[in-house]
């Protein structure tokens, strides 16, 4: 066999390695893709048979925001202040309602 013959041989050797390499990784992965698939909604439909309790909106007169949900607006904030040890000292001035 001479060279060339030889380089050919290799190539298509080489193309059939590589190629049947890249079918087998994608099939693998696709396979895995479904199964997940399946195993998510499976648990998507047990938790979609519990129902979560709808919370009755707050009837408001006017514009302005009931004191007790400022309250815990801005309790809510210095929480997460406090808890990241900020130095961030603010003021809530005004709360509105969008």
């Amino acid at each position: 066999m001479g060279p060339i013959l030889n380089g050919i041989i290799v190539l298509l050797i080489g193309m059939l390695v590589v190629f049947s390499g890249m079918t087998i990784i994608i099939c693998s992965v696709s396979i895995c893709g479904k199964i997940m698939n399946k195993a998510e909604n499976a648990t998507q439909k047990v938790k979609t048979t519990v129902e979560p309790k709808v919370a009755q909106p707050v009837k408001v007169e006017s514009d302005e925001v009931p004191e007790h949900i400022k309250a815990a607006i801005i309790a809510a904030i210095s929480a997460y202040y406090f808890n990241t040890k900020s130095e961030c000292d603010f003021i809530v001035r005004k709360i509105r309602r969008f």
